[in-house]
C-alpha cells in the first residue's frame, strides 16, 4: 500500500509539473476535508482532480499593455473631472460670499430731509420712510445700497506727512454707486470736488470741532488719510444728499489706475478735446482711442486749472472713461463672476475700502445677472467762482429729483 501510494504521489507530481505552465489552481471546490476523512481516503487511488475539485479557470498567458493614447484619454479624463471638482467648489464659495455680502450691503434704517421748495409741496415722513412731492408720495426702496468712490490724489501711499492733519489728500473724485440689489439697475453719480458743503472739521490734534462750509473734496484731508477721512467724506456726502445712507466707501490713489486699467484690457474712450493731444499726443477731440498704462491716469487726471470749468469738463471725462471700463469689466464678468474680487485684489495695496470679498461677490452676481445697463448722472448744478474759488453750486430741486428718481419709488 505504501509503494502504490508513492506511486501515485509521483505520478501526481510529474502531471502538476508538466501542467503548471498551463492551469492556475486558485479555489477549491471539494468539500472540507476532516482529519478521519483524509485517513479514510488515504488509501485510495483515485486522484483529486478526477472529482474536479480544482476548476481551470484563467489562462496565464501574458496580458497586452494600454495603448498609449488609451492611457491618455485616462490620465486627461481624471484632470478634466479634477477641474470640474474645483470650478464646482469655487461656484459654491462665490454664492455662500454673494449671500453674506447682500445682507451686509442694504441699510433699512433711513431718516432723510429735504429742501424747502416753493410751490412744491415737499413733505417728509420719516415713520414711513415717504416723501411727498408736487402731490405724489415716494416711498424709499430698501433694497438700494451706496457706494461712495473717492480717487486720492496722492501717489506716496494712504496716510498723514508727520502726523498732521490735513496732508492726507483731497478727494479730487467722488462719484456714488447707486445699485437695487433686487433687479441690479445701477447709477453712478458724479459727484463735483467743487461743490461747497458741510464738512466735518478736526483740530490739529485730531479733535472733532464741528461742520463748516467748504469743498466737498476737502472732507479727506480732515483725517488720518484713512478709514477716517473716508468715513469723513460719507457723512458729508450724506449731508448733501439730505441724509441718504451710503453703506460702503472706496477710495483709490493714482497709482493703481495703469494696473487696473490693463487688467480689463485697457478702456476705449472718445477724446472731448484736445487737451490731452498737446500733453500727450492722444488725438484730437472726437477721436476715439484705448487707453493703455499711463494714458488712463492723465486722462482722469490732468486739468488745465486756470480755467473756471477745468473740473466740470475732468469730471465729463471721468463719466466717458467710467462708461467704457463698466462695459470692459461687465463683459469680463460674465465670463468669469471672479472678476470683480481679481480686480480687487489688484488694487488692495492702493485702496482703502469696508468692501469685502463677500460684498464684492454680492455686487458682482447682481450687476450680471440683471442684464441692465449702467446709467451714468451727475449731481444737478452750475459752476460760478464766488470771488475766491470756483464752486459748484448745486440745483436743490434737481437734486430732489435726482434722488426720488433713483432711490424712491412712487406709491399708488
Amino acid at each position: 500500500m505504501t509503494n502504490e501510494h508513492s506511486d501515485f504521489e509521483n505520478k501526481d507530481i510529474k502531471a502538476s509539473e508538466k501542467d503548471y505552465d498551463d492551469y492556475i489552481f486558485t479555489k477549491y471546490h471539494g468539500r472540507r476535508r476532516t482529519i478521519f476523512s483524509s485517513a479514510q481516503n488515504h488509501n485510495t487511488t483515485e486522484s483529486y482532480s478526477s472529482k474536479n475539485n480544482f476548476v481551470k479557470e484563467v489562462s496565464s498567458k501574458r496580458k497586452r499593455k494600454k495603448p498609449w493614447w488609451k492611457k491618455l484619454i485616462i490620465v486627461l479624463s481624471i484632470v478634466l473631472a479634477v477641474l470640474i471638482l474645483l470650478m464646482a467648489v469655487a461656484t459654491g464659495v462665490f454664492f455662500l460670499l454673494k449671500q453674506a455680502g447682500m445682507s451686509q450691503l442694504v441699510n433699512k434704517d433711513v431718516d432723510m430731509t429735504a429742501p424747502v421748495i416753493e410751490n412744491a409741496g415737499v413733505f417728509v415722513d420719516s415713520a414711513k420712510n415717504t416723501i411727498s412731492y408736487k402731490g405724489t408720495t415716494y416711498a424709499y426702496n430698501s433694497n438700494m445700497t451706496s457706494i461712495l468712490c473717492m480717487g486720492i490724489d496722492k501717489r506716496e501711499g494712504f496716510g498723514l506727512e508727520d502726523e498732521t492733519i490735513g496732508t492726507g489728500g483731497q478727494a479730487d473724485a467722488l462719484y456714488l454707486v447707486a445699485m437695487d440689489t433686487k433687479t441690479g439697475k445701477t447709477d453712478v453719480i458724479g459727484i463735483s470736488r467743487d461743490i461747497y458743503s458741510d464738512i466735518g472739521v478736526y483740530s490739529a490734534d485730531g479733535a472733532y470741532t464741528g461742520t463748516q462750509k467748504a469743498q466737498l473734496c476737502l472732507a479727506y484731508a480732515y483725517g488720518d488719510g484713512k478709514e477716517a477721512s473716508c468715513e469723513n467724506t460719507v457723512s458729508a456726502v450724506e449731508r448733501l444728499f439730505y441724509n441718504l445712507p451710503v453703506n460702503s466707501y472706496f477710495a483709490v490713489e493714482l497709482g493703481a489706475i495703469a494696473e487696473l486699467n490693463d487688467a480689463v484690457g485697457g478702456v476705449t474712450v472718445t477724446l472731448v478735446d484736445d487737451y490731452l493731444y498737446h500733453s500727450m499726443g492722444l488725438g484730437r477731440a472726437g477721436e476715439t482711442v484705448t487707453l493703455y498704462g499711463d494714458q488712463a491716469r492723465a486722462f482722469l487726471q490732468y486739468r488745465e486749472v486756470s480755467i473756471l470749468e477745468s473740473s466740470a469738463d475732468r469730471m465729463d471725462r471721468q463719466l466717458t472713461y467710467l462708461e467704457g471700463f463698466a462695459k470692459q469689466a461687465i463683459a469680463m464678468t460674465k465670463k468669469d463672476l471672479t472678476t470683480p474680487v481679481t480686480l480687487f485684489n489688484i488694487v488692495q495695496d492702493y485702496s482703502v475700502t469696508n468692501l469685502n470679498p463677500s460684498k464684492i461677490s454680492a455686487l458682482a452676481y447682481t450687476v450680471v445677472t440683471s442684464g441692465t445697463e449702467v446709467d451714468f448722472r451727475k449731481v444737478p448744478g452750475e459752476v460760478i467762482h464766488n470771488g475766491e474759488y470756483a464752486e459748484y453750486v448745486v440745483d436743490e430741486q434737481g437734486m430732489l429729483e435726482l434722488i426720488l428718481d433713483i432711490y424712491y419709488k412712487p406709491v399708488s
